[in-house]
Parts: structure tokens; C-alpha cells; sequence
């Protein structure tokens, strides 16, 4: 039987792989926040089909909420500290 976390989860999926594969055609975003949402969402899957439905909610809100992060702040999800640097005008 198809449930609530059944949908949920797919659909955290499939929005959580369509945005890493939307920014990767653009730039070369980190993988880890899309690939800890996607294992978030299987897991609270697994959990739901195992009879858990209240921590496998919990589970899916979290992982929403970080891919609302990955869509509101891409930024700040980068593991790198390179900053662009601003040109520097040539002294007089």
C-alpha cells in the first residue's frame, strides 16, 4: 500500500536529484547535501514500511527543510572557502 511517507519520500527524491542535476549542468555544486537528503528520504521510506511512521515524518521534515536550504542558499553549502576575489586596481 502506497502512504504518505511512500510519496513524500519519492518526491524528495526525484526534487532533491532534479536540482543537484539542474546545478550541475550550470556549475559544480558539492554532492553531499543532495546525496544526505536522498538517503534521508530512503531511509524514512524504509522506516515507514517498517511500521515507524511518526520517526520516519520526523526524518522527512528534516531532510525538507535542508533541501529548502539547497534551493534557498545554495552558497552555503559549499565545503570550499574560495572566496572570488575582487580585482585589484594597479597602484598609482
Amino acid at each position: 500500500m502506497v502512504g504518505v511517507v511512500d510519496i513524500w519520500a519519492l518526491a524528495l527524491m526525484a526534487a532533491s536529484t532534479t536540482l543537484f542535476g539542474y546545478r550541475y549542468a550550470r556549475a559544480n555544486p558539492p554532492v553531499y547535501p543532495y546525496l544526505i537528503i536522498s538517503v534521508a528520504a530512503l531511509v524514512s521510506n524504509w522506516v515507514g514500511d517498517l511500521g515507524g511512521q511518526e520517526p520516519a515524518v520526523l526524518l522527512l521534515t528534516a531532510a525538507s527543510f535542508s533541501f529548502l536550504g539547497c534551493v534557498i542558499a545554495p552558497a552555503w553549502r559549499s565545503l570550499s572557502n574560495d572566496k572570488k576575489e575582487e580585482p585589484v586596481a594597479p597602484a598609482p
